[in-house]
């Protein structure tokens, strides 16, 4: 698939790309180094399983992203996040999220009324 010109550049050549929920992120060399650090810290302050670490691990490849902005993403990932056609990429601040379009779709109204809900509580985003 071809990644969006818009995020390419923050991204650089050689991404990591893994499971994140129901959908793939795709995290530039830094963004992964810091994720995978602050996942570490959290298991040595046994804030989370270790098994997320191993998981982790275990479901993020490192690719290569082509002259013409592609990327190839592994069967494994590509079932993991239930890519059977149309996909949305999007950003989502540290990384950019790769999601099966029905299931971002469904996602989005769920999102709208969490976000509203917040401004009605006197909540703001900053």
């Amino acid at each position: 698939m071809v990644l969006p010109a818009r995020f390419r550049a923050d991204l650089g050549a050689r991404v990591y790309l893994g499971q994140q929920g129901s959908s793939l992120a795709v995290y530039s060399e830094e963004a992964f180094v810091e994720t995978s650090q602050r996942l570490l810290d959290q298991v040595r302050n046994q804030e989370i399983d270790p098994q997320l670490r191993l998981a982790f691990a275990a479901n993020t490849v490192e690719i290569e992203i082509d002259s013409a902005g592609r990327i190839t993403i592994p069967q494994r990932l590509r079932e993991l996040a239930n890519l059977t056609g149309d996909v949305i990429v999007a950003g989502a601040l540290s990384h950019v999220e790769i999601w099966d379009q029905a299931t971002y779709e469904a996602l989005q109204s769920t999102l709208t009324d969490v976000v509203q809900e917040q401004f009605k509580a006197g909540g703001t985003i900053n």
